[in-house]
């Protein structure tokens, strides 16, 4: 009963390491405890239990703010949101009930334990379109262990987190004796040290002006018809505030209208900036009604200026949200099935990146920017990364907080500048350290005006991605299998 207990508190603590709370020492604290329990646990199953609890924690607390949308936005009681809030961090908990059977059935160790925690991390970002959220690592990008991040990316920072927690009790069960644990913590210590001081990418021109627009319209009036014309009339008037050569930026459908229908007022108004020498890049649907049948897109286009490559179509949509899995048999039970902007088509891998004002600039929208392997993919190239949300379906909680954090370490994966641009924040400027050089408080209307430093160049994460990691995390697992670790098993007291 104790480890129960304990199982289900050390997931809890998770997401106390992560945004808005950063108390990211407490995420060795969770993942120690976490560990601990499948150290104790008697058989796999026990252990698979463990696991599973401490994914309820993780998750349960960690994303309980996935409850606002549904019932702030998409009509659906609180007596069945939080349910199917529940029932979602129930499913995503299995994923660390299958580490901590899989790592006690193969012969446990933190090795193992790091390597198979490692493994369906990267499975669960890319099943069932993939949930990439809150890996471990991400809640150490203000440590010394960023460093890893052009190196390997999010997946080397998260081996480090767990294996170096997990080796502090290896370290405790055998009295010392954990030389390879201790062997490969030290040398991913050093790698991180190293890593941070290293530069992989460079200048490439001079810095570039930009005004990220927050309209901040409540989500709960942004879909009616009747504020179509002040929606426009807020963005022209932010818009008009900014000074010559600039390059604007609007959120994710900060137009509500598709741009077929609007295109005289946004083509209006990226015409009126690139006569003073700047640039409209706005987020909008947009349909696509050249082929039957016609298809609907979450887009963002530079607009007032050729389109031939400048529109790109989101491609990692929302379930729910964006598109409906079964509609013919879930449509019409529950609103919420039926939010608004919820039939879109993802739109093709191979579409170009941006370009305005000289400058190659790699779109995402929204969750897209979560996918790191995407993201350093479309990078190749671009002088600067670029990402529009609309987090304001997720109200005051800490989802967009959580957001904002997991965004910033794009930057430093891929040596480049970030800019991010929201409905209602968090808006801001990141440089390729992953620094917040400027943002807007949240839930005000606003402009920002800052400046980016576009730059090239490849970091090792943009060539080889995911696979040095994923291949080290496979090797640990292999070469460790069939050591059963029965002294380590066998230390402390079974419940």
């Amino acid at each position: 009963m104790l480890n129960l207990l304990l199982a289900l508190i050390a997931g809890l603590l998770f997401p106390l390491a992560f945004a808005p709370y950063d108390l990211w020492p407490l995420l060795p604290v969770s993942l120690a405890l976490g560990y601990l329990t499948l150290v104790r646990a008697p058989t796999p199953r026990r252990a698979l239990l463990y696991g599973w609890l401490y994914g309820v924690g993780l998750f349960g607390f960690g994303i309980s703010w996935l409850h606002v949308s549904m019932t702030d936005y998409g009509f659906m009681p609180l007596w069945m949101a939080i349910p199917f809030t529940g029932a979602f961090a129930a499913l995503m908990a299995l994923f660390y009930g299958a580490t901590f059977w899989l790592t006690r059935r193969l012969g446990g160790g933190a090795l193992m334990f790091a390597g198979v925690w490692v493994l369906l991390d990267w499975v669960r970002g890319w099943l069932f379109t993939g949930f990439p959220w809150l890996y471990a690592g991400y809640a150490t990008i203000d440590t010394p262990l960023s460093g890893l991040a052009p190196l390997g990316g999010i997946w080397a920072m998260t081996l480090a987190a767990v294996l170096l927690s997990a080796t502090g009790i290896d370290l405790i069960a055998r009295r010392g004796r954990a030389t390879g644990p201790l062997v490969l913590s030290a040398l991913l210590v050093v790698a991180a040290l190293v890593g941070g001081q290293m530069t992989f990418t460079h200048p490439s021109g001079e810095r570039q002006k930009v005004a990220l627009a927050q309209g901040n319209v409540p989500q709960d009036l942004k879909w009616l018809a009747t504020m179509r014309q002040e929606t426009r009339e807020i963005y022209a008037g932010l818009t008009d505030q900014v000074p010559d050569d600039t390059l604007v930026i609007w959120p994710e459908s900060a137009m509500i209208e598709f741009y077929q229908d609007i295109r005289g007022f946004v083509d209006g108004e990226g015409e009126a900036l690139a006569a003073r020498g700047g640039a409209l890049i706005s987020g909008l649907p947009w349909r696509d009604d050249r082929h039957l049948p016609t298809t609907y897109h979450n887009s963002v286009a530079v607009v007032g200026t050729d389109h031939d490559d400048g529109v790109y179509h989101k491609q990692k949509l929302v379930p729910f949200g964006e598109y409906v899995p079964f509609q013919d048999l879930l449509r019409g039970l529950i609103p919420f099935f039926d939010l608004p902007m919820s039939s879109f088509t993802p739109g093709d891998p191979n579409q170009p990146n941006l370009h305005a004002l000289g400058h190659e600039i790699a779109p995402f929208i929204c969750y897209e920017i979560l996918y790191p392997d995407l993201v350093a993919t479309r990078s190749a190239g671009a002088d600067v990364l670029l990402t529009i949300s609309n987090d304001a379906w997720f109200g005051t909680s800490a989802g967009p907080h959580q957001h904002f954090q997991m965004s910033r370490l794009r930057a430093i994966e891929t040596g480049r500048w970030l800019l991010r641009d929201t409905n209602n924040g968090i808006t801001a400027v990141v440089d390729e350290h992953g620094q917040v050089r400027d943002r807007l408080p949240q839930f005000e209307r606003g402009l920002l005006i800052s400046e980016y430093q576009p730059r090239q160049g490849e970091t090792p994460f943009m060539v080889a991605g995911a696979w040095p990691t994923l291949l080290l995390a496979l090797a640990l697992v292999v070469l460790n299998r069939g050591r059963r670790a029965r002294a380590l098993l066998d230390t402390f007291p079974r419940p």
